[in-house]
């Protein structure tokens, strides 16, 4: 809506005015859909030389600069550069501000352009703009324009001297409002393209993950793996983009509230999912459908599953400390064991034999080899523990200090003595644990560039690793090298779990294996922004438009350069003024000086007259 002393009626759209509007748009639906997903995922790594170099306002400065130039070419190409400044007014400051526009906003907001055959024109300009894939993908490459002008010092300088000065942006109006439902995210964000599903075929090795909107994600490992350097090297070249950013293949909502926990059958292709709503799912990935099953207890969630899906046994743990037993093919409650005081957080098994105890905070994960009778487990303490035991007695082999890194998850290969570690810092610690000696050292750190690891799990056969995070990323590292393997796309809430099948398939050892492990609970309710992630990930680049039908006219540049010298007016002015307010307090500070050695020296006179 406009603001309450708006000098312009609110915009309110006629349905057949909603529909002229799509019209123009028609040309979208011609659109690859697979391709353009493709491209989007590929905008993470975009990278142009010309912003290289730059500090990261600078840089933001830059993005914001091109979008505004977006808006000059749109407009010079119907003869109409002299309204620019007039459209950067209204608060239309890129080319995904101009795609929204429809004749009835012109007639209202926009006063200043009269003739209807100019208004005409700019609407049809308008409509055509992202035909321009430079201009089309300009926010998955460069950022959110909105979000950048809020974050770079720059635009917040030039706008504040603009709405002061000129009035500017103060009768803004919200170009979505009138087409809400129209402009829906949900396509973006959940949609998966036809090709994309039909593809599952294609693939044999996996990745799937859980998030806190109650999805799970499918992604597909390709066969050969293209480095963050080679991806970097090969940005505009498209051949290998499946390979550093794999499609979505399932992308499904399985609960209302957060999935906190998932455990996979890769061979049947079935995963079983619990979440706070009180349901448990079984989704089939071949298929894309899923079962429900539910209890009675609307007050109940589930906090964490494991099951043998090709006996069709599960079982989960309760908040209320229960664990549930279930019959999976027959949808059906077996038992309800209690026993625990607090929540419960894993179950492996119905019998106590020992309490474990060396923990002073609350056990975040644990890994266990059952065959070898040996666990490890991390809290919230900066170490992690590693345990022995037999029918009789229990004992700690080791106990590892880790300063700096507060393990968040761990996943261990018992085979070849050797852990992994993810941590609120970011990183991946590697440790060697010395067997027989049992003194683990610390190999080496992999930056995942992840603001909290919070769910890890490995293949080590073929050295490789998936972390998830709190700020929505899935990514497969190389254990010996480091490098990022591939970035999976489509969360966009934290994960809450990561899974990685062995050999593309899951084997009776690797069950056993996966049974006397705790994956990673998080604290829910938090919500990572979407760009931050973008914004630190995308490499900046400028659009080359030149002898093209967009390519800006001289009174276009002219009107671009003239905004342009103005903000480095302002910029300027700034720095006057900082210099001379440091001059002022320079002044006071000599001043008070001199006044207290002059008050000084009158006490210690009259001191030495009255009293000496």
């Amino acid at each position: 809506m406009p603001p309450a002393n708006s000098e312009t009626p609110a915009v309110e759209l006629e349905e057949i005015e909603k529909e002229l509007w799509r019209q123009k748009l028609k040309w979208e639906q011609d659109l690859d859909d697979q391709r353009e997903h493709r491209l989007l995922r590929e905008g993470l790594f975009y990278h142009d030389d010309s912003l290289n170099g730059l500090s990261d306002d600078d840089r933001m400065w830059e993005i914001i600069r091109m979008s505004f130039l977006q808006v000059a070419d749109v407009l010079d190409s119907v003869g109409l550069a002299h309204y620019f400044e007039y459209f950067l007014q209204r608060g239309i400051l890129g080319a995904k501000h101009m795609r929204l526009l429809t004749l009835k906003y012109v007639e209202t907001k926009m006063p200043r352009i009269r003739d209807p055959i100019e208004r005409a024109a700019i609407v049809d300009a308008a409509a055509e703009c992202m035909q321009n894939e430079d201009m089309r993908f300009f926010e998955a490459r460069y950022g959110d324009i909105d979000r950048l002008i809020l974050d770079c010092q720059h635009a917040r300088r030039f706008l504040s001297e603009k709405t002061i000065h000129e009035k500017w942006l103060l009768d803004q109006y919200d170009l979505t409002s009138p087409l809400h439902d129209d402009t829906n995210s949900f396509k973006t964000k959940w949609h998966v393209p036809q090709k994309d599903k039909d593809s599952f075929y294609e693939y044999d090795d996996w990745v799937a993950a859980t998030g806190c909107d109650g999805f799970l994600f499918l992604w597909p490992i390709p066969e050969s793996a293209a480095s963050i350097e080679d991806a970097q090297a090969a940005t505009k070249c498209s051949a290998d983009s499946r390979h550093r950013v794999p499609p979505v293949i399932r992308c499904r909502k399985l609960h209302a509230a957060p999935c906190i926990d998932f455990a996979v059958d890769w061979k049947a292709m079935r995963a079983i999912t619990c979440g706070l709503d009180n349901k448990i799912s079984v989704y089939n990935f071949s298929e894309d459908n899923h079962d429900e099953i539910r209890e009675k207890s609307t007050e109940q969630g589930f906090l964490c599953i494991d099951a043998k899906l090709e006996d069709g046994k599960a079982a989960a743990g309760t908040n209320f400390g229960h664990i549930k037993v279930l019959d999976v093919e027959n949808k059906k409650f077996l038992m309800s064991l209690p026993g625990h005081q607090d929540h419960c957080k894993d179950l492996r098994s119905q019998k106590l034999i020992h309490k474990l105890v060396g923990h002073n905070a609350n056990c975040s994960a644990i890994d266990v080899d059952f065959q070898k009778r040996r666990a490890a487990s991390t809290a919230n303490e900066y170490r992690f523990i590693l345990w022995e035991w037999d029918l009789r007695n229990f004992r700690q082999l080791a106990v590892c200090e880790s300063r700096g890194h507060n393990a968040n998850c761990l996943v261990a290969d018992w085979a070849k003595g050797r852990l992994a570690t993810g941590s609120d810092d970011g990183l991946v610690r590697i440790w060697n644990l010395n067997e027989p000696k049992w003194e683990p050292m610390w190999e080496k750190s992999i930056d995942c560039m992840h603001e909290m690891t919070v769910a890890i799990d490995a293949d080590w056969e073929s050295n490789r690793l998936v972390t998830a995070s709190w700020d929505y990323n899935v990514d497969m590292w190389d254990l010996e090298t480091g490098d990022l393997l591939h970035h999976f796309v489509k969360p966009r809430r934290c994960m809450t779990q990561a899974w990685s099948p062995e050999d593309g398939q899951l084997h009776a050892e690797a069950i056993k294996s996966h049974l006397g492990k705790v994956k990673t609970l998080l604290t829910m309710g938090k919500e990572v922004h979407e760009v931050a992630l973008q914004q630190a990930r995308e490499a900046a680049s400028r659009l080359k438009d030149t002898q093209s039908k967009w390519t800006a006219s001289s009174d276009a540049k002219h009107k671009v350069q003239s905004v342009v010298d103005q903000s480095q007016t302002v910029k300027d002015y700034a720095a006057a003024g900082s210099s001379q307010s440091q001059l002022l307090f320079v002044l006071i500070v000599v001043c008070v000086s001199v006044l207290g050695a002059m008050f000084f020296n009158r006490m210690r006179y009259y001191e030495k007259k009255h009293f000496i």
